[in-house]
């Protein structure tokens, strides 16, 4: 499993990202895309993070996350990567979905012990040292969507996968998180 190897400072929020082998597309089918949800929703409620962001893009998720009670972030980003993982291929064969998982198949035979690979294996982590690196990276997170690469909604709030209902709306469609007050948006 890769790892980044910073300093990790219990105190401090995250910034985190991780990414699809391949840069492939797969978070798009609303079925996977709960899958990540889910997987959220259970490290929050499980005391392993706060979650303060988060978008679910086609073939990436960013947080903006704090570690709790020393999980730390490769043992945390293992763990949530390897149950997703799992997941998603076994929704994959309930589909069906031969080219999906000869995909995810064929890029483990070339880089590992698994039979499938979904995801890669390095993460970033960036520490969040000030306020004004947090308003950015929550501007980020939340206009990720609306890049002109990507173009998923006209506004921040439309997108389904991310956080910015939670904020400019004031509800929790998809996924509870702990908002962060005082922010501007």
């Amino acid at each position: 499993m890769g790892r980044q190897k910073t300093y990790f400072n219990p105190q401090h929020l995250y910034f985190v990202t991780t990414t699809v082998v391949n840069h492939k597309p797969i978070f798009h089918r609303p079925e996977l895309a709960q899958i990540i949800i889910g997987s959220l929703d259970y490290i929050r409620k499980s005391h392993w993070v706060k979650i303060y962001a988060y978008v679910i893009m086609p073939d990436h998720l960013h947080l903006i996350l704090k570690y709790l009670d020393n999980h730390a972030p490769a043992q945390v980003m293992r763990d949530f990567k390897k149950f997703t993982a799992k997941r998603i291929i076994e929704r994959l064969q309930e589909d069906s979905d031969q080219n999906l998982l000869a995909f995810f198949a064929h890029v483990a035979s070339r880089t590992s012990k698994q039979r499938y690979k979904v995801w890669q294996e390095q993460y970033f982590a960036k520490d969040i040292f000030s306020e004004e690196f947090l308003v950015q990276k929550m501007a980020y997170v939340h206009d990720n969507p609306l890049q002109e690469n990507w173009r998923l909604a006209e506004r921040a709030e439309e997108y389904p996968y991310s956080s910015a209902q939670n904020y400019l709306l004031g509800n929790q469609p998809l996924l509870e998180i702990d908002l962060l007050t005082g922010l501007v948006q």
